[in-house]
């Protein structure tokens, strides 16, 4: 392997590449203080706070139609272009990722939006799902042109596809609760701008099969849900079955359908008592969204176990 000379010196001194990362960091701060791109931070964090996106005037022109969006990732490009000709051993002060197709660039977050570019290879893509999770997202095309399938699940289950031209200015704006875009062809590198907001509780984000709608899996929303999630895994294979009334509490009370699902299944598995319990109260709730499954598993349950038949009478129905 090859090493240049220039990256074998700083072996040994580490001056040039802090001095290379510290003029990135003075970049970053000159680049959002610019009198074009501070307004658009601070509505960014006024969005990320949960205000319209029509009360942020300097975020919301980003995604008009026209080439606001173009030029402000214009600029962006012209600053670090110049920084990086000046510090080649600099890195962006920005998370980044490349998974070997698409670039993805975190410009600012605030809140829960964040404002980010994004590029995408060109080539054919495939997926044989679609996901919907529990926000909102607003597309400024950069540069690049495209052939993408516009997905919505209608309120019957269906999804419906269309396909759609992706070219410079196009403008899309994309409810990811029933919404979704899938970019299938790109002709040039595909750049775009792109603002994501999500729910202040963000709701369970759910996988359908493209071939017939199928549900294929789902996961929490939020993080801390995903997190509480875990923690109740953990408890159940430690075996803490002191842990089984708490988890029947999660399960009957209001909170994510996932993470109560969770709850009541660790709860069975360590106290069958105190999980069925919870099992009947659910399936006795006809507004609970977990009525139904609730119900098909205390069937499924007392089938395979006749005994519990009694317990329910007993305990649920007494």
């Amino acid at each position: 392997m090859r090493v240049d000379a220039a990256i074998a010196a700083m072996r040994g001194d580490r001056m040039p590449q802090r001095r290379a990362q510290a003029a990135m960091v003075v970049a970053a701060d000159a680049w959002r203080a610019e009198a074009r791109v501070a307004p658009i931070l601070a509505d960014l964090v006024r969005y990320g706070s949960g205000a319209e996106l029509a009360a942020c005037p300097s975020l919301a022109r980003l995604f008009d139609s026209g080439t606001e969006g173009a030029r402000f990732a214009g600029r962006f490009c012209a600053v670090y272009s110049a920084s990086l000709m000046d510090q080649p051993f600099g890195q962006l002060p920005f998370r980044h990722g490349f998974d070997g197709a698409l670039s993805t660039l975190l410009l600012a977050r605030a809140g829960n939006a964040q404002l980010a570019l994004t590029a995408l290879e060109p080539g054919d893509y495939h997926a044989a799902s679609v996901t919907f999770s529990d926000a909102v997202r607003h597309d400024a095309v950069v540069a690049g042109e495209a052939w993408a399938r516009a997905t919505r699940r209608s309120p019957d289950g269906l999804l419906v596809h269309r396909e759609i031209r992706v070219e410079p200015e196009c403008r899309l704006t994309l409810d990811l609760s029933h919404e979704a875009l899938f970019v299938s062809r790109v002709e040039r590198r595909l750049v775009t701008l792109r603002l994501h907001r999500a729910a202040a509780e963000p709701d369970t984000m759910r996988e359908y099969r493209l071939a017939d709608g199928a549900l294929l899996q789902q996961a929490a929303g939020a993080i801390r849900h995903s997190r509480q999630e875990m923690m109740l895994a953990l408890l159940g294979r430690m075996k803490r079955r002191e842990a089984a009334p708490l988890m029947a509490e999660i399960a009957v009370r209001q909170g994510p359908d996932s993470l109560r699902w969770e709850a009541l299944r660790e709860a069975l598995a360590l106290d069958t008592a105190q999980g069925f319990a919870a099992l009947c109260q659910l399936a006795r709730s006809p507004l609970d969204p977990l009525a139904v499954p609730a119900g098909g598993l205390r069937a499924q349950l007392i089938e395979a176990h006749p005994r519990l038949r009694a317990f329910e009478e007993a305990r649920c129905l007494g």
